[in-house]
Parts: C-alpha cells; sequence; structure tokens
C-alpha cells in the first residue's frame, strides 16, 4: 500500500521513463530469484566445495572491477542503449550456460562473464535513466531505479524460497533459465527507448579529467569505505546470529525482508530530501549516526537473551537500513551533480567502481573482524562507516561549493 501511495504520487509520468523503470525490475526479478540459490546450487547440484564456489567469485569479483571504468567510457562514446543491450545479452548468454557447468573452470569461465556483464551494466544503465529522465528530476530518476530494483529482488527472493521446498536439477536449470529470460524481456523494452548518446563526446579526454577532479575522486574512495554497509548487512549480520546469538537462525530471512522493504518504501523519499538546501549534510549526518548505533546493536545482541537479542538485532537492522537509505540518496545526489556534462558516464563509472571494490574486499575484511575480535570487530565496523560518512559530508559540501 505505502508503495502504490508513493507510486501514484511521484512515480516518472513519461513513457520513457517508465519503460526503463520495467526494465530494471525485469533485470531484478530474475537476478532475486538466482542470488538466494546460487550457492546451494553450485554445491549440491553441480558438486562443487564451498571453498572452490567463494574463490571462484572472488576472482571474477576482482576481474569484474575492470569492467566498469570499460562501460563508462563505452557509455560517453557510443549509445548508451547498445551498451546496456551487450551487457543483458552477455548476461542471457551465461546464465544458460550456468547449466553446463560441471567443474571449478567452467565455473569460474561463467562467473566471470556474470560478474564483468553485471558490472558494466551499471554506468550504462545510469546514463541512460539520465538521459530519459527531466533534468530537474534527475536523481529521483535513480532513486525509482533503486527502489524498483530492490521491489525485483523481494518478489525473486520469494519465488527463490518456493524453489527450495523441492531441491531438484530441473528446478534449477528453469531458474536460470527464467534469469536469462528476465534480460530478454528487459532488452525489448530497452530497445523501445530513443538513442542516448554524448552529444559532446569529441570533448572528451578520457578520465583525465575525472581523475584530476579530486574532490570527486576523494568521494569515490570514502565510498569504497561506506558501502562497506553492504558486506555488514550481506555478511556480517548473518554470521553473527548464526554464531554469536541466541537468536533464532530464521530470523536472518525476516531481516533481509524487512531490510528489503524499508528500502522500496523509503528510497525515493530519502533522495527528495537530500535535494533540498542543505541535505547533503543532514542526510550524511544522519547515516553516520545511524551506522554507528546499527554497529553497537548488533555487538550487544551477542550478549543478552533470545528476546532482547531479537530487539536489538531488529534495531541494528532498522538503523542500518536508515544509514544506507542517506548513503545511497547522498551517494547519487553527488554522482550526478559534480559530474561532468561529457564524461558523465566516466564519473558514474569511477563511482560504481568504488561499490565493486567494496563487493571484492568487504566480505573478508567483515568475516575477519566479526570473528577474529567479536564485539570489538562490530565497534570496529561502526568506527570505519561513521567516520567515512562524516569525511564524506565534509569533502562533499566543499566539492558542490566549488561545482556552483
Amino acid at each position: 500500500m505505502v508503495l502504490a501511495d508513493m507510486w501514484r504520487a511521484t512515480a516518472p509520468e513519461g513513457i520513457d521513463e517508465r519503460r526503463m523503470l520495467a526494465a530494471n525490475f525485469a533485470d531484478a526479478l530474475g537476478t532475486g530469484i538466482f542470488m538466494p540459490l546460487s550457492v546451494i546450487y553450485l554445491t549440491q547440484i553441480v558438486g562443487l566445495s564451498p571453498v572452490h564456489v567463494g574463490l571462484g567469485l572472488t576472482i571474477a569479483g576482482f576481474v569484474a572491477i575492470a569492467g566498469v571504468p570499460a562501460s563508462g567510457a563505452l557509455a560517453d562514446r557510443f549509445d548508451a542503449r547498445k551498451v546496456l543491450l551487450a551487457c543483458y545479452a552477455a548476461s542471457a548468454v551465461a546464465f544458460i550456460a550456468y547449466t553446463a557447468v560441471n567443474s571449478f573452470g567452467s565455473f569460474v569461465a561463467v562467473a566471470l562473464v556474470v560478474q564483468v556483464a553485471g558490472r558494466m551494466a551499471g554506468p550504462a544503465k545510469a546514463v541512460l535513466v539520465l538521459g530519459v529522465t527531466s533534468t530537474t528530476e534527475r536523481v529521483v530518476g535513480l532513486a525509482w531505479q533503486q527502489t524498483l530494483r530492490n521491489f525485483g529482488y523481494g518478489i525473486g527472493g520469494l519465488l527463490a524460497a518456493a524453489v527450495l521446498l523441492e531441491r531438484s536439477r530441473v528446478l534449477f536449470d528453469c531458474v536460470l533459465a527464467a534469469n536469462a529470460v528476465s534480460y530478454v524481456v528487459a532488452s525489448a523494452l530497452v530497445l523501445r527507448l530513443p538513442p542516448v548518446r554524448n552529444v559532446h563526446r569529441d570533448q572528451s579526454t578520457g578520465f583525465r579529467d575525472v581523475f584530476r577532479d579530486r574532490p570527486f575522486v576523494g568521494l569515490a574512495l570514502l565510498n569504497s569505505l561506506i558501502a562497506l554497509h553492504d558486506s555488514t548487512l550481506q555478511v556480517a549480520m548473518p554470521l553473527w546470529i548464526a554464531t554469536r546469538t541466541s537468536a533464532p537462525l530464521a530470523l536472518t530471512g525476516l531481516l533481509f525482508t524487512l531490510n528489503t522493504i524499508l528500502v522500496v518504501a523509503l528510497q525515493v523519499r530519502a533522495v527528495r530530501n537530500v535535494t533540498t538546501a542543505g541535505g547533503i549534510g543532514r542526510s550524511y549526518h544522519t547515516a553516520a549516526r545511524a551506522f554507528a548505533l546499527a554497529c553497537v546493536a548488533f555487538a550487544f545482541a551477542g550478549r543478552t537473551s533470545s528476546l532482547v537479542a531479537i530487539v536489538l538485532l531488529v534495531v541494528g537492522l532498522a538503523a542500518l537500513t536508515r544509514g544506507e537509505l542517506e548513503n545511497t540518496a547522498g551517494e547519487s545526489f553527488l554522482a550526478v551533480e559534480l559530474a561532468v556534462p561529457h564524461l558523465r558516464g566516466r564519473y558514474l563509472s569511477v563511482f560504481t567502481s568504488s561499490v565493486a571494490v567494496q563487493q571484492a574486499i568487504g566480505p573478508a575484511l567483515v568475516t575477519v573482524l566479526i570473528t577474529g575480535l567479536g564485539t570489538v570487530g562490530w565497534l570496529a565496523i561502526g568506527l570505519l562507516l561513521a567516520a567515512g560518512t562524516l569525511a564524506s559530508r565534509t569533502l562533499g559540501e566543499y566539492a558542490l561549493d566549488a561545482h556552483r
């Protein structure tokens, strides 16, 4: 009901913007079905060891980082639709190829294509969204993309839960095929969009001008640190619940669902708030406090009874999500406002690369902190998140003043 009311009140009215939203939802729905099943499929159906799965995903993740700047450069040079369509085509073929994986080598090969295509799709998709969205609503347009993406992940996760009731090879292969089809559907919608080309592409000097923009590069580096909230949610929290708290393990799924609901309901509102006067400072300040509260709540959940642990974990998840919402809003606003128009793809890819770096390193970092230091590890994570967020607040306000 909340999402429906928000959609009627603030959703984009342009047909091209809505087609882009539909394409993003189709992509996310297919991915949302596969993600919860991927490790189970690879270990229990294909027969790979957990160590091989983790190693393969890590290798693919590091290689995929290089694909992000390449995508930004291509989106600045060519029609962003064509770049995104190429990424969708590669993803569709790769997920069909997943059905033939039977060894560590074949898994790594397929995972490389999936990860590289997925990472490269990000900047191209952002450029395309900005190209079909009115100038005054560009940041909100990106927020709607994130909202529908999380909604697709949530629905896909529910469908994945149904698949897990009967773990047969046929059902898993159907999921892989469905994910491939989702990219075909998304491609059909993208093909109906107008071309989005950089009219100033002849002025491009490559990434040199981007890296000369030191405040922007500094914000991207800090974002690699702040994006640790993603690994905190996906790795540290479940690990902590399973090994150090008396809370029921089933709570993990409920907390993930709560995170999805909050992001879907509140992301657009958070972005609209950050676009107001002084909004970027308020947003990052709120995020810093929320991250600190979340990590303190998670830390003390390991020292209490089952009931108190549940309460603290819910509080921690709500605070972590608030920090995520505010940081995502600030990140989107700064990436759009500070980007030079003829280098928009490259600017966006630098910010996207910062997230990719965290996704490659973050899981190992939070695992070491949580398993090695326990409660102190949580406080260390909170300190890293809060410090990075407050530094981004100062640098972001400076960069906006200089830009104006």
